[in-house]
């Protein structure tokens, strides 16, 4: 599907909230209490309906229309959602056709950005509404199958037919793992039975360029066409609507259904609701989908050849040490908890990665840390009959209020240190809501000069490593601290590209790789372009809500862009595959470029998995970045 559209065509008005006048308590059908459009034309009124209790849940109830009953229009819902609050009555049973009165409800659910369309539903409560049961034990209405036709580009309201009523997908094709709560100082996870999924056949959806369709919509008429005239590059990026999200806890008697991404799930079942702006499908506790197949996403790295090095970028998520350090806020790891991190990065470094010569690390606590893992890999190695690596750990200690910190694993069997360097720690400015400056990086840009001695001549092969971990998203669209936020990401952005640019003019020969989580895209969101100035390709002004000047010349490649689409991705976020890590070089640099890409140990795979320490999935919620140079540049092609 694309992705992008004109704001000019998209329309002004989502949807009509209707009103009619108050009426006598006359029973009304639930498709006619939906509507045909978002919202009901009896919002906030009281009224009466019959239907089969179809499926049951903490605080409510879903209702539908007996099969042969419904109003045979394809546009209009049979099934809703009646809310009591409290478990519902024994009387709506699964099975019973009961009659209710309440009063008619737009819920608008959770979501990320506080911005999200409305659950249509009746609010039912003891002291005010009545419930009686008309027959018990009364088949289930038939579920309505779910298809690729069912969705449209740039459409996020195709399946409001469906809201609240059984719904099945044939087959499904799990595009993001099942995730789940983490216990950092257990090293545990416990799982929360949700992940997301596309129709059998639709494309893998990745978080394209382009303004958040969620943060447009709800805009007033005046504030669309205002936002409209200062900003007439912006696209909107409408969020991939062909994305299900799964919740197999969502029901009553529901039991986690724990999947990794690439899973095909056959006869998932369910009643479609709506939740952290994406349609979900609850499933049916009594009627678990079978997998029909598996399309495993890892692929076997290689080791760097004798002419070759390899340098990666890892977050290791929360790496804390089992020592309590006053004035820090850490969690404080139990040993055992410890070692077995330990252990499934070291599986991941020495199997799946092939021992990368350079590692700039993100979310470490200190050297302390760092230290002991590079000696659990080095003992793994040689215990495992290959030759020492000799890591060698590096890390300067940051301004992040956790103690989370930058720094290098560097192979030094291969590698020679030269000089590490961090700046920019003591860097301020003036953020918006604070009355002090405060520090701009929280963890500053650690830089490793280094190089590789050619094996034949001897030569050393120079080149520079400089690890980033930058702002999060956290407050990002927080109308009471995005100002603050979007401002640090950008002068951020601006400080690390005016400082390779500062590099390059001092030394244009200088081999630049720059990796870690820069916590954006390899395009701009229309909010602040994070990448595109740090290779010195911003977002055009009328582009982006927060622009930057050009700092950078000549411009820097990211490497992403020469993979294939499919694989850009190092993190899955509400079933949307994204690139946060990457690997941008300088321009001299590219011809020595011999590969990139990343493993494929952590984004696609269930959060269950951290517990299991004999495996190396799931030590963090990112899959690392590597990247292959040779120390021959390839030949011009003539």
């Amino acid at each position: 599907m694309k992705k992008l559209f004109a704001l000019a065509a998209f329309a002004a008005a989502l949807f009509t909230l209707g009103q009619t006048s108050v009426f006598a308590q006359k029973e009304l059908a639930i498709s006619a209490i939906q509507g045909d459009g978002v919202a009901s034309p009896y919002e906030r009124q009281q009224v009466k309906t019959s239907g089969v209790v179809t499926a049951r849940r903490r605080d409510g109830f879903f209702l539908q229309t007996p099969d042969g009953k419904d109003d045979k229009d394809s546009k209009t819902s049979e099934g809703i959602y009646v809310f009591t609050k409290d478990a519902p009555s024994a009387d709506a049973a699964i099975g019973s056709l009961i009659s209710i009165t309440g009063q008619v409800q737009e819920f608008r659910p959770r979501a990320a950005n506080g911005a999200t369309l409305p659950i249509t539903e009746i609010s039912m409560f003891a002291d005010r509404d009545k419930i009686q049961v008309l027959e018990k034990s009364v088949p289930l209405p038939k579920p309505v199958e779910i298809t690729a036709a069912d969705f449209k580009e740039n459409s996020i309201t195709e399946l409001e037919k469906y809201e609240g009523m059984r719904v099945i997908v044939p087959q499904l094709f799990v595009v993001a793992p099942t995730g789940g709560r983490t216990n950092n100082v257990e090293n545990t996870s416990e799982s929360n039975g949700t992940f997301f999924g596309v129709v059998k056949g639709m494309e893998k959806p990745f978080r394209g360029a382009g303004y958040d369709i969620f943060e447009y919509i709800f805009l007033s008429k005046s504030e669309k066409e205002s936002f409209q005239k200062e900003h007439p590059g912006i696209k909107l990026f409408d969020g991939n609507p062909e994305r299900l999200r799964i919740e197999s806890l969502g029901l009553d008697g529901g039991t986690p259904l724990d999947v990794a991404a690439g899973t095909t799930l056959k006869d998932l079942s369910g009643v479609m609701h709506y939740s952290y702006n994406t349609w979900t499908i609850l499933t049916d506790p009594n009627a678990r989908p079978s997998v029909a197949g598996y399309e495993s996403t890892v692929v076997k790295l290689p080791a760097a050849t004798d002419r070759q090095f390899a340098v990666a970028g890892m977050n290791l998520e929360n790496f804390f040490d089992d020592v309590d350090d006053p004035g820090i806020k850490e969690d404080i790891v139990k040993t055992e908890a410890l070692k077995a991190r330990m252990n499934k990065i070291s599986l991941t470094i020495r199997e799946r990665m092939q021992m990368p010569d350079v590692i700039g690390v993100v979310e470490a606590e200190n050297l302390a840390v760092l230290k002991r893992l590079a000696e659990k890999i080095n003992s793994d190695a040689v215990a495992a009959g290959k030759p020492d690596p000799k890591y060698a750990a590096f890390l300067e200690d940051g301004n992040d209020g956790r103690g989370i910190d930058n720094g290098f694993l560097v192979k030094t069997s291969r590698i020679k240190v030269v000089e590490v360097k961090q700046y920019g720690k003591d860097e301020k400015f003036a953020s918006p809501g604070s009355s002090n400056e405060i520090y701009l990086n929280d963890r500053p840009p650690l830089m490793l000069r280094a190089s590789m001695a050619d094996p034949k001549t001897g030569e050393p092969f120079a080149f520079t490593v400089i690890v980033n971990h930058l702002k999060s998203f956290l407050g990002y669209n927080d109308p009471k601290r995005q100002d603050a936020v979007r401002l640090k990401k950008r002068l951020q952005a601006e400080f690390l590209a005016k400082l390779v640019e500062s590099r390059q003019k001092a030394d244009p020969n200088e081999r630049i790789i720059l990796l870690g989580d820069f916590n954006a895209y390899q395009f701009s969101d229309g909010i602040v372009d994070v990448v595109g100035t740090i290779k010195g390709t911003p977002a055009a002004k009328d582009a982006v809500l927060n622009p930057s000047d050009d700092l950078v010349n000549p411009d820097l490649v990211n490497l992403v862009d020469l993979i294939t689409e499919k694989q850009r991705y190092s993190y899955n976020y509400d079933g949307n595959g994204q690139v946060l890590d990457h690997m941008i070089v300088t321009a001299n640099l590219v011809p020595y470029v011999g590969g990139f890409g990343y493993a494929r140990v952590n984004a696609d795979f269930p959060e269950s998995y951290r517990s299991d320490a004999a495996r190396p999935e799931r030590y963090s919620d990112h899959d690392a970045a590597i990247g292959y140079f040779s120390i021959d540049p390839k030949k011009a092609s003539k």
